[in-house]
């Protein structure tokens, strides 16, 4: 079935052309991935579709009473909200049930009486009556999942990730058939962002996502629409099937444009010594050369290099000696001490939480050690590349923040670069370079802001989450020149793909404040730590059995046989475990009756809840008394 069909769109903000003439469907069960170069028009798209912004030509279809939900790269709230109010915003009769209940639950723990009860006992019923308790079980799971855990906080207390986890979680709960989902996986440690793929992968609802997460992309989608050059592609298939189809493409491609090449200069020569011939045969050749020079030219895709010349590292490089933070009572880091060295690229990981862009801080000084020092070598020089770019200023020209770093950079080969000519080997067009940067897109105030760094000429690279906003051609440009960079690279990154090809050792957080090292890229740890993590269970299900046997065979050694009395008490047993399984039965079907009051519903409840301890212990003490029969 197709939800939403778009015709001949066209979009241009400001003087800057988005894209023309865009055409494309959605369809039920479609898993499709938005990609493009930093401010294309990927995020303005989501948020036309989402009737968000209005286009210039063209026309959108959906289907009727079509219900979406828009995760945005930066959630819009209510900061009065409390976080139970924003995950349950939606008209879903189910979802206000489950906010009622969950609402009632917090407040029954808070004070228990009549009233209360009362609350409690006709938030069950209504959500008996809405067949909404699997719903409840998995609006949960995600809670927890995401680490959301006090529904009673407003939003404006939130951190800024955390805001974007609720934002995702009412995305994610929310009776919607169609969800677009900006830069999902910004803000999520890498467990989370794994949940979040299976997740996707198993829903049946239509999916249209903005994302740079090359591994999130390759397992998730069915389709990648493009934005390039102002026009809009298709392509069937996920990331690494796309990149395949575009090879081929361009070099299908490159040999017409190798053949045409070719005719145009026999013909161009046969222009040249202007042939006597008839004249409407002579124009009718004029005009087929003039057509094929003004041919739209095959344009292949611009990289751009960030190769900048390198300055030396001396013998001391940086040297942590038990560094130590904490915030209250809760302990971040634990006297951590560490010698980095020429060539070192390590990448931090951890959960959220567990201090990995405290650590970055600690280091940079933009935070106050409890205890320990932080000795940098003389001729290291720190680029730190923070999670938001917060220190641009939205008033000031782009080329004249460039400017602030100098009017010209020298290049790894000796050539120099004026600031324009930089701007332009970044992608930025000279129509932008007098614009203030409030206007440019998040992504492309990401890709000015680490320019700026880079052309300061580091030799020690400190990044926080910097595949964050990125788009992928700017991610693999960035990948490759870390790979050639001769400093060292302190990396925290959710990035998977971008952790793989980067770092060859890690720093693993635990929370609790101790830091270990390991050796290998990020997929190596996590197919050492799955491994070991299973030899653990494996190890603790195998002392739980040895346990379990040794009690065993002491029980039996001591007694022989069932004394009278158990011998009697084995008798009745079984009959026990049965009379409570019928009479649990019978006091269930209540549940399903179309009328009853309040105080038989809490009667029922509470006999239930007595049955269930009552026939665990029967059958333990069955299990126990069968060993002597």
């Amino acid at each position: 079935m197709n939800l939403i069909s778009v015709e001949k769109i066209s979009k241009s903000q400001g003087a800057k052309l988005l894209f023309r003439d865009a055409s494309f469907g959605i369809n039920e069960g479609q898993k499709i991935a938005l990609v493009g170069v930093n401010g294309c028009g990927k995020t303005t798209l989501l948020k036309i579709l989402s009737g968000g912004e209005n286009i210039e030509s063209g026309t959108i279809m959906k289907k009727r009473d079509l219900r979406m939900n828009f995760l945005r790269q930066i959630p819009s709230y209510n900061p009065d909200n409390t976080v139970l109010e924003h995950i349950f915003s939606g008209n879903n009769p189910q979802i206000q049930a489950i906010k009622e209940y969950e609402k009632c639950c917090a407040d029954l723990h808070k004070k228990s009486n009549e009233e209360t009860k009362k609350r409690m006992t006709e938030c069950m019923q209504l959500m008996d009556a809405l067949n909404a308790w699997d719903y409840e079980n998995e609006v949960r799971s995600t809670l927890a999942q995401l680490s959301i855990d006090d529904l009673d906080l407003t939003m404006e207390t939130l951190s800024g990730g955390m805001i974007k986890k609720v934002a995702l979680a009412q995305a994610l709960l929310d009776d919607s058939e169609l969800l677009l989902l900006d830069e999902p996986t910004n803000h999520l440690d890498i467990d989370t962002i794994e949940w979040l793929e299976d997740r996707l992968l198993k829903t049946k609802r239509t999916i249209l996502m903005v994302t740079h997460d090359r591994y999130f992309l390759d397992k998730v989608c069915s389709d990648i629409y493009e934005i390039n050059n102002q026009s809009f592609f298709s392509y069937q298939g996920n990331y690494s099937q796309y990149l395949e189809k575009k090879a081929e493409e361009e070099r299908i491609l490159m040999r017409q444009d190798d053949k045409i090449r070719s005719i145009l200069r026999t013909e161009v020569e046969w222009l040249h010594r202007r042939p006597q011939a008839r004249a409407t045969k002579q124009k009718a050749r004029t005009s087929r050369i003039h057509e094929m020079l003004d041919r739209k030219q095959l344009q292949k895709d611009v990289m751009f290099e960030l190769g900048v010349a390198g300055r030396r590292l001396g013998g001391k490089v940086l040297e942590l000696d038990g560094i130590s933070k904490s915030f209250g009572d809760k302990t971040i880091i634990k006297s951590f001490s560490y010698k980095f060295k020429k060539g070192d690229r390590i990448g931090v990981v951890g959960a959220n939480g567990s201090g990995k862009s405290t650590l970055l801080n600690l280091i940079t000084g933009t935070l106050a050690r409890d205890a320990g020092t932080v000795d940098k070598g003389d001729n290291t020089h720190f680029a730190y590349f923070d999670q938001r770019s917060i220190h641009l200023d939205d008033s000031m020209k782009v080329l004249d923040f460039i400017k602030m770093s100098g009017n010209y950079i020298t290049l790894h080969d000796g050539n120099t670069l004026s600031a324009t000519q930089l701007l332009q080997r970044f992608l930025f067009q000279p129509a932008c370079f007098y614009n203030p940067i409030g206007k440019l897109s998040g992504g492309e105030k990401r890709r000015l802001h680490l320019v700026s760094l880079l052309f300061a000429n580091p030799n020690f690279l400190i990044l926080d989450e910097p595949t964050n906003d990125l788009d992928i051609k700017t991610l693999s440009v960035l990948e490759d020149f870390l790979v050639d960079f001769s400093g060292c690279v302190l990396v925290v990154s959710h990035d998977r793909y971008f952790m793989d090809r980067i770092v060859d050792n890690l720093f693993v957080l635990d929370g609790k404040g101790t830091i270990s090292g390991y050796p290998g890229n990020y997929t190596d740890y996590l197919d050492f730590k799955k491994e070991l993590d299973a030899e653990i269970e494996k190890t603790k299900r195998e002392e739980k059995q040895i346990e379990f046997e040794a009690s065993k065979k002491t029980v039996i050694a001591v007694k022989k046989k069932l004394s009278y009395k158990e011998q009697q008490e084995y008798d009745s047993i079984e009959n026990d475990i049965e009379r409570l399984e019928a009479e649990k039965e019978t006091l269930q079907s209540i549940y399903s009756a179309q009328m009853y009051d309040p105080k038989t519903y809490e009667d029922t409840n509470r006999r239930l809840q007595d049955i269930e301890v009552l026939l665990e212990t029967k059958w333990n003490r069955y299990e126990y008394l069968l060993q002597f029969v």
